[in-house]
């Protein structure tokens, strides 16, 4: 399942949700000025600060095609899809789903025209294990795995799984968390049709992955955006400007999608690589603690199924004080962790040392007793 959303408009990209594409893309020319959220993130005030420089953030999508506002930015990648090894190429994207997520992670800009990503000094490794249809989410998991292993120190997954696959792609998490990885996923949509917005699907709702849902310009919640107690925060998501794949012939150019939940996490993505270049001795722990410590207070008070910890807030996470923790405060994918109401104060990080702090206390009552004991003993005779 893709967590883009279907189109209204002829000037808004084909919708890629789970039964696939709804309609026919058109060029859209100056992106940059239809790119809200550059304003509404404080973008440009977060660059002065940090882009993303050093780190690598791998798409585990359909492909990340050639796109003149990536280049330089896109590191060789791997087809996890494809079984013939002579058509193998992460570079092919069908669906434009995983270039569009790219480019809201690490477009170039500022250029007129251009487009501008949250990171643009990361670099993108292109991990494909979809195409049309959504095929291929069955090895989401190896995706996962091969990420970690060549390098990546944050992953994005706009993509949702259910059924036999989460148990792999829950352990794949683990092994992401074991080598000092961020995972972030797209919480899912509501499909057409659908009563109700529909519970999350895995990763995004494993414990220990930021799961983000999508807010619009007003900073209000989407309406087709998965809702649950799991959602660890939310970013924009509805009329995003997306770079588009040359898939006729006419060269690579742009479109706007009408909403889902798979531009809010990249948004994040590239907020995760914002502060691991910023603070590059952070731990994935302490990235994730920090983006939803920072993060502006929605909805409920503290943590609600709907805004998670919050909106997406990158210059505070960048600049604001926030204490180290010593465990992922979204909690293990092994657990049932991931639904406090605040972020974590790791409290549980000094038990040990109270614990022996209260033993020495005790000892040493106990030896100015004997002491105390003895001397008057020897008064008394």
């Amino acid at each position: 399942m893709r967590w883009f959303v279907r189109v209204t408009t002829p000037l808004l990209l084909a919708g890629i949700a789970a039964v696939g594409p709804a309609g026919v893309a058109m060029a859209a020319p100056q992106a940059p000025e239809r790119q809200w959220f550059l304003d509404a993130l404080r973008v440009a005030e977060a660059h002065r600060i940090s882009t993303g420089a050093g780190v690598t953030v791998a798409v585990i999508d359909s492909g990340v095609a050639a796109h003149p506002d990536l280049d330089g930015r896109v590191l060789p990648g791997v087809d996890l899809l494809t079984s013939d090894p002579a058509h193998k190429d992460p570079t092919f994207d069908s669906t434009g789903h995983g270039t569009a997520v790219a480019g809201v992670i690490a477009a170039g800009g500022p250029a007129p025209g251009r487009a501008l990503g949250i990171a643009p000094g990361a670099r993108i490794l292109p991990v494909k294990i979809t195409a049309d249809g959504g095929a291929g989410l069955t090895v989401l998991d190896q995706g996962i795995r091969w990420a970690v292993d060549n390098g990546a120190k944050v992953i994005n997954i706009s993509q949702g799984v259910a059924g036999a696959a989460v148990a792999r792609v829950r352990d794949a998490v683990q092994y992401a968390a074991e080598h000092d990885v961020v995972v972030v996923a797209a919480a899912g949509n509501r499909r057409p049709g659908d009563p109700a917005v529909p519970p999350m699907a895995a990763p995004a709702n494993i414990p220990g992955v930021l799961g983000v849902g999508a807010v619009d310009s007003a900073g209000a919640v989407w309406a087709d955006s998965a809702q649950g107690p799991e959602l660890a925060l939310t970013a924009p998501g509805v009329a995003i400007p997306v770079l588009y794949p040359d898939l006729t012939g006419d060269g690579p150019g742009y479109q706007t999608l009408a909403g889902g939940t798979s531009l809010a996490a990249p948004m994040v993505a590239g907020a995760a690589a914002l502060v691991r270049s910023k603070h590059p001795d952070l731990t994935a722990p302490d990235v994730i603690q920090r983006l939803i410590a920072t993060a502006a207070d929605a909805g409920a008070p503290g943590r609600d199924p709907a805004y998670g910890f919050g909106r997406l807030n990158l210059v505070r996470a960048l600049t604001e004080p926030v204490p180290t923790v010593s465990a992922n405060p979204l909690g293990t994918p092994g657990s049932r962790q991931g639904t406090r109401t605040g972020p974590a104060d790791d409290g549980r990080s000094w038990l040990p040392v109270l614990a022996i702090v209260g033993v020495v206390v005790v000892l040493v009552l106990a030896g100015a007793a004997t002491v105390l004991f003895v001397a008057l003993a020897r008064r008394s005779r």
